[in-house]
């Protein structure tokens, strides 16, 4: 069984991953733009790196500024100054 903070290490780097994906496809389809395959890869990774992100900020909280607080944040109370930030997992 995986402990509650390795399982929080593990949708964050869910999250990078997916916006990783998402750079890398918005920089060939920037160069490529016929490329209709990698177009439509792009339209479905940033599907999944929204995905990835609501889920992790539904149980943990927001990941920036640009991020509405879920309905969980806002009945835990969530306060930007409380450890552990995103940077420090």
């Amino acid at each position: 069984m995986m402990s509650a903070a390795a399982e929080q290490r593990a949708m964050l780097k869910e999250v990078q991953q997916a916006d990783f994906v998402v750079v890398e496809l918005t920089l060939y389809t920037n160069t490529h733009s016929n490329d209709e395959e990698a177009l439509e890869q792009w339209r479905l990774a940033i599907k999944e790196a929204a995905r990835a992100r609501k889920a992790y900020e539904k149980r943990y909280g927001p990941l920036s500024l640009l991020s509405v607080p879920s309905e969980q944040a806002i009945e835990m109370g969530w306060r930007w100054n409380q450890p552990p930030w995103p940077w420090q997992m």
